[in-house]
């Protein structure tokens, strides 16, 4: 996503704008052309140096917080620096092994398998992260069962492709009551294994096959038709929002508390993530370029995983917007993709 123009910039003030975004996001103090020129071998006068940063500021990619401060990266300095200067991202094969290793789950459970990833990455780059639990919008059943757990109750199981497990307790008459659980379980199977959700409550009963099963096969529609209708309401879990406080641009505790306030709510979230229109590659979301107006202080790197190469959920990373880009990208891309091939191997278990 951008929404910020980009003015062109010659090979100088290219370099010089690269400095200054490297040098603040490691110190997080203004930077002047005496520091740059301490640094770095530019080849010229300082007072060059200065003059180019003086146009960099007028052009709107550095602005001076303070008369006789230094000057740091804008949204718009940002934006061309990810776009334009970064430069490729990505972790080298011993981190990667190492963080796989760290990775492999002691249970196979979605939930636990998402904790320690968006755990994992919140470490890595040591920001926030979110991430939506597997969607099952377009998921299909792969197990359905029932259990008898009392007298006029039964235990409906689902389990979809996603690694989701599904369950309700069935009401059911004494009649039906009776039924051989192992029977109306091969019944179920038959009839719902490899639907979707949608094309699984708008299944007929036929009386012919199974007539002392229609309560159960009511009873099991309405259980499918209720999920299927918060199916695209994906949970939302987030870790490290303690990174956050850490930040020294969140000192100002009113600009804190926004922030920390728009985590918790899953529908600002939720706008988040639509925003970002978020593909298999990284998406990221500069400042102000921010949908949310409590988080426009941030920025935003995430993208979307997949299972069984079906979109399934997002994951990503909150941060000042004086982020070490680099860093977050290479996370969230690998993170994303280590996530997408754990369910998936999950999904075919």
């Amino acid at each position: 996503m951008n929404n910020l123009p980009i003015a062109p910039l010659d090979h100088r003030k290219q370099v010089i704008l690269k400095a200054v975004v490297i040098d603040y996001v490691r110190t997080a103090e203004p930077v002047g052309s005496r520091v740059l020129m301490s640094h770095y071998s530019f080849g010229v006068k300082s007072a060059t140096i200065r003059n180019e940063m003086a146009e960099l500021s007028e052009m709107g990619y550095l602005h001076q917080p303070h008369t006789s401060a230094g000057r740091i990266p804008s949204d718009r300095g940002y934006r061309f620096y990810v776009d334009r200067l970064m430069g490729a991202a990505g972790f080298g094969r011993a981190e990667a092994e190492n963080i796989r290793c760290k990775l492999a789950p002691r249970r196979a459970e979605v939930d636990l398998i998402l904790q320690q990833t968006c755990k994992t990455l919140s470490d890595l780059a040591q920001h926030a992260s979110v991430a939506t639990y597997p969607s099952f919008e377009n998921a299909r059943i792969s197990h359905i069962s029932v259990a008898k757990v009392g007298r006029g109750r039964l235990l409906a199981l689902l389990v979809l492709d996603s690694g989701r497990v599904l369950h309700e307790f069935l009401k059911i008459s004494p009649v039906s009551a009776k039924i051989d659980a192992p029977v109306a379980t091969d019944f179920l199977m038959r009839t719902f294994a490899g639907k979707t959700l949608e094309c699984a409550k708008d299944i007929s009963f036929n009386p012919d096959e199974a007539p002392h099963l229609q309560e159960l096969f009511s009873g099991v529609v309405e259980f499918i038709t209720k999920e299927s209708s918060s199916a695209g309401q994906a949970d939302v879990t987030t870790e490290g929002a303690g990174y956050i406080m850490q930040q020294p641009e969140f000192r100002d505790t009113r600009r804190l508390e926004a922030v920390l306030s728009a985590l918790e709510q899953r529908s600002v979230l939720y706008k988040l993530f639509s925003s970002a229109y978020l593909g298999p590659e990284v998406t990221v979301i500069i400042g102000s370029e921010n949908p949310v107006e409590q988080m426009r202080d941030c920025s935003f790197v995430g993208a979307r995983y997949e299972i069984s190469g079906r979109p399934a959920g997002t994951i990503g990373l909150l941060g000042p917007t004086r982020m070490d880009y680099r860093r977050a990208i290479s996370a969230v891309e690998f993170m994303s993709s280590n996530l997408g091939d754990m369910l998936t191997a999950l999904s075919v278990a």
